[in-house]
């Protein structure tokens, strides 16, 4: 649309079809169309800005969308003031002057959005930062908390849980100081060498894994700390504890589903909980952040827990 407007204003350099400027300076319309493409172009590009801003910017507050809104009526005011004016010789046109002072203002605008945007991204990364800081060593201190208990009643289980452990870190210490996406296998791994830790200790947990789906990322330390929070708050108080972790390639995405029948618990009176609970809106937010997923806790008081993590196919798979 701006290209053909420049075409049509273009022919006045060599026809007068579209406007003139005569012996005394002074502008001259041609054809009523043809003069009049800059006004209609002009209109219909205040008419997308305005669709766009509204479109783009719904969620947003009313003191964030009313420079967009600004700009469009002070241009059309002074389409107002130029045709009131008439043949009076104007050194400057209204319009052209809100055009600028318009421009200029929407500039700022946009500059203030990307600034507010990146000042977001920032803060979400800061948070995640403190996120992992906060679970790394709760996982450490409770691994090692272990190995302390299994000295005085087993040194040789002891002895075997720190092979594994150190086996564990060995392999996976990198994957702890990483606070991007991992390949659900590893991630597994984690759960799965903390539930062989946690089996020693007390030999009436089991830990069942269905994978049928593994071939995708997710956040670091997101399927563990819903397993140790399964272990430790739930099952470990059962006789016959059982963990299951499952997962499989579901419409749209990936689930992983931890659930046990441990004792159950109020979602929200945990999430909102301090000290040695690994929070679920730690991991919830991460998960959301990190790769546009979802995490569900359902859980009844002597009934169990079930944790449900859906990861979106558009999250890069580890083999593709």
């Amino acid at each position: 649309m701006v290209g053909v407007n420049a075409v049509v204003y273009l022919t006045a350099l060599f026809s007068d079809i579209c406007f003139t400027i005569d012996a005394d300076n002074s502008w001259q319309g041609g054809y009523p169309l043809l003069r009049s493409c800059c006004l209609i172009t002009s209109i219909a590009l205040l008419a997308e800005l305005v669709f766009l801003t509204i479109r783009e910017r719904r969620s947003a507050t009313r003191n964030r969308v009313w420079i967009p809104l600004y700009v469009t009526f002070i241009i059309l005011l002074a389409l107002l003031a130029d045709g009131h004016v008439g043949d009076v010789p104007q050194p400057v046109s209204f319009l052209t002057i809100a055009v600028v002072v318009g421009c200029a203002l929407y500039y700022f605008w946009l500059h203030l959005q990307f600034v507010r945007e990146h000042e977001q991204a920032l803060a979400a990364e800061q948070r995640i930062q403190i996120m992992m800081t906060q679970i790394q060593p709760h996982f450490l201190y409770n691994t090692l908390a272990t190995i302390r208990s299994l000295c005085l009643k087993s040194p040789e289980t002891a002895a075997l849980t720190i092979e594994q452990f150190s086996r564990y870190l060995r392999q996976n210490l990198e994957t702890l100081d990483q606070p991007g996406l991992i390949a659900f296998t590893r991630e597994l791994e984690h759960a799965r060498i903390y539930s062989e830790i946690e089996m020693l200790m007390f030999p009436y947990i089991h830990v069942k894994y269905d994978i049928e789906d593994d071939d995708f990322m997710l956040p670091a330390l997101t399927v563990q700390p819903l397993v140790e929070n399964a272990i430790r708050h739930g099952v470990r108080a059962r006789e016959d504890g059982l963990v299951c972790i499952r997962s499989t390639k579901v419409p749209g995405g990936h689930s992983v589903v931890i659930s046990d029948n441990g004792l159950g618990f109020d979602p929200d009176a945990v999430a909102a909980s301090q000290g040695t609970h690994i929070g679920i809106d730690n991991v919830r937010e991460r998960i959301e952040r990190q790769c546009g997923g979802t995490l569900t806790v359902k859980s009844k008081p002597g009934e169990g827990t079930t944790a449900t993590i859906l990861i979106p196919n558009a999250v890069e798979s580890p083999r593709s």
